[in-house]
C-alpha cells in the first residue's frame, strides 16, 4: 500500500491523500489474491471530497 502512495492512518484503515481515497478494513481475511490479482471482501472505499482534483 505505501508504494502505491497509501498511508496506514489507523489499525487496517489506508488513505492516499493526493487521490482522495480512503480504504478501510484491509486485513488478511478480507483481501485475498490469487494468481496476482486482488480479491476484497467485506472492505469500505471512500472518496474524499478531494478525489479527482489535480492542483
Amino acid at each position: 500500500m505505501i508504494s502505491n502512495g497509501f498511508e496506514n492512518n489507523r489499525n487496517n484503515d489506508y488513505i492516499n491523500r493526493e487521490l482522495g481515497i480512503i480504504l478501510e478494513d484491509l486485513h488478511d481475511e478480507n483481501v485475498l489474491t490469487s494468481n496476482g490479482i486482488l480479491y476484497f471482501i467485506d472492505t469500505v472505499f471512500y472518496l474524499t471530497e478531494d478525489f479527482g482534483l489535480k492542483d
